[in-house]
């Protein structure tokens, strides 16, 4: 997941087990930086589904295409602003400093 948000590439689901159905919701439905094939009422889904999910992204004259590019581009500044993870990780490492600190003193 993290990496396709930090590519420039459009994201396409295909969920399969839990953890991708999951996945698939908070990036397709609250964050709307992908699009999800659309199964067929038998489950499976067609060769044209996945056709025109993938045309839907990449073709510039399309609505959610260029919903799904904008909310991605956002999201990709965020993810890469300096500091960001830097800034969670020296969090964490001063976290555990002060804890190994207080378990020798006490």
């Amino acid at each position: 997941m993290w990496e396709s948000l930090l590519s420039d590439c459009q994201i396409v689901f295909i969920p399969q087990l839990a953890d991708q159905v999951l996945i698939t919701r908070l990036l397709t439905e609250e964050l709307q930086v992908s699009v999800k094939v659309q199964r067929e009422d038998y489950g499976w889904f067609s060769k044209e589904n996945l056709s025109d999910t993938v045309k839907s992204v990449m073709d510039k004259e399309s609505e959610i295409g260029n919903l799904v590019k904008r909310n991605h581009n956002k999201f990709k500044e965020t993810l890469v602003s300096p500091g960001l993870l830097s800034g969670y990780a020296d969090t964490f490492v001063q976290a555990l400093e002060n804890e190994v600190n207080n378990t020798k003193s006490s």
